[in-house]
């Protein structure tokens, strides 16, 4: 019965951000913003933001680097248009952050996944293709999506920084991303003394 997910002693801080129901929730960039600013002063260490949608906005990337300098790792989703690169706030992983695509269970680009564009940036993928997932009011379902895919990387962000609370945002990323199998600079990354 349940779930366990990546990091299965997390304390989760749950903060509803979207209006709506649970799959398809319209809100506002500025209530996810606040939302953002209200869990790094509260302790955050890793923000999940399986949402997207809408224009570029300041105030997402002004959030972000107030996450980073607080040293919180912002995590996500890169969207499910099957664009050449992440919708917003993804986008913004050139600077903040880490983008997540998804992929299935035999590591095979979703085909809805947008993917990380010619643009260097902070993207990895996850599971991400009919994750088994509970739902409110009980019960389980599948569901696809990249905002199923960036759960698993908070997930090792907060495996990382329970074993190391004072690695950095761009430490815990770099960890991440270099571990990836199809990282291009795994091979240029120090995973023992990782300082970048």
């Amino acid at each position: 019965v349940g779930i366990t997910g990546v990091a299965y002693d997390a304390k989760v801080m749950p903060i509803r951000v979207l209006n709506g129901n649970f799959r398809f929730a319209p809100g506002s960039n500025a209530g996810v913003i606040a939302g953002m600013r209200w869990a790094v002063d509260k302790g955050a260490d890793v923000i999940n933001m399986s949402l997207g949608g809408g224009p570029p906005d300041v105030g997402f990337e002004d959030a972000l680097k107030y996450a980073n300098d607080n040293g919180v790792v912002v995590v996500m989703s890169s969207g499910n248009s099957r664009a050449s690169q992440p919708g917003y706030p993804g986008r913004y992983a050139t600077d903040y952050g880490i983008a997540v695509g998804a992929v299935d269970i035999n590591k095979n680009e979703a085909w809805f996944s947008n993917r990380a564009g010619n643009t260097t940036m902070d993207y990895v993928s996850a599971p991400g293709v009919a994750i088994y997932s509970s739902i409110p009011g009980g019960g389980y379902s599948r569901f696809n999506g990249t905002s199923m895919a960036a759960p698993h990387v908070a997930g090792m962000a907060a495996l990382l920084k329970s074993y190391d609370k004072t690695l950095t945002p761009l430490q815990i990323e770099n960890l991440i991303c270099a571990s990836a199998y199809n990282s291009d600079s795994n091979s240029s990354t120090n995973l023992e003394n990782n300082s970048e």
